[in-house]
């Protein structure tokens, strides 16, 4: 398969089928349950360091925008939909997950989606486009309108009837193997020489960030059974997404990729230990 195949592939996986994951992802969440002062935490320390993970790739490596934003958005994202949930269930069962789920919902609103609607308006700004285009491009996202059409569900209490349930748990749960079968097409052609900023960003995902998290949801937050939780899905690789957004929006792969793989391969060892 070439690469241009596998963009192609790429693109219908993040903009059809992973719409109807996050819709129904969160309009399934329990979202009165959760735990809004440890998310709180979670995302203040999220925005601090997608902001750090930011300007070191833009300022000290001189990348592009596109690429600093998916960069600085690989230090805070974890693979926690794939990678920690089922690691969470198979420590703690179906009743211990919910931190994590947590996580996984706030994720694709704010992270991913902030992350989304960024660089469709850079797209937009790059190709002279005013603000008002800009918005009404970011408005005509599927992933936006599926997060309104989620929440509400979730915050009316309205049941998915059985067929649209059915339907978007099968074609929902192919976003993440299609978007990865993508990353291996292009994958099996990158060589794997980490560059000085793969480094920073893995030491930011894998050491940094959930360091910062153990740090402030000990210090702040009273003890509680959940809060190991949030500090191992934070300990979580890099997610894939970063590497669909760039094939999406046609940004540089190569220091993207390596810091999915590279992370996928250290945080083994903190996960090991966290769990």
């Amino acid at each position: 398969m070439s690469d241009d195949e596998a963009r192609v592939l790429n693109r219908f996986a993040m903009t059809l089928l992973l719409p109807v994951f996050v819709f129904r992802a969160v309009a399934f969440a329990p979202i009165t349950d959760f735990n809004l002062a440890a998310l709180a935490l979670y995302a203040s320390a999220q925005a601090v360091l997608y902001t750090i993970g930011y300007l070191i790739a833009r300022k000290a490596f001189h990348l592009s925008i596109s690429e600093s934003l998916l960069l600085g958005f690989c230090g805070v994202f974890a693979n926690n939909a794939y990678y920690i949930l089922p690691i969470a269930k198979f420590l703690y069962g179906d009743t211990g997950t919910l931190p994590v789920a947590s996580i996984v919902i706030m994720d694709a609103i704010l992270v991913f989606g902030g992350t989304m609607v960024a660089l469709e308006a850079r797209k937009g700004l790059d190709a002279g486009a005013g603000f008002a285009l800009v918005a009404v491009r970011i408005a005509k996202l599927p992933l936006i309108w599926a997060l309104v059409l989620g929440f509400g569900f979730s915050a009316g209490g309205v049941a998915i009837p059985g067929p649209i349930d059915t339907f978007t748990a099968f074609v929902g749960n192919a976003a993440s193997p299609i978007a990865l079968f993508a990353m291996g097409v292009i994958l099996s052609a990158t060589s794997l020489k980490p560059e000085p900023v793969v480094y920073v960003i893995s030491a930011i995902k894998g050491v940094i960030f959930p360091a910062t998290i153990a740090f402030l949801l000990y210090t702040l937050l009273p003890p509680a059974v959940t809060l190991p939780l949030f500090v191992l899905a934070s300990a979580g690789p890099a997610g894939v997404m970063a590497f669909s957004l760039a094939l999406l929006y046609s940004v540089r792969t190569d220091a993207i990729m390596q810091v999915t793989v590279w992370t996928s391969i250290l945080t083994l060892v903190s996960l090991a230990f966290l769990a």
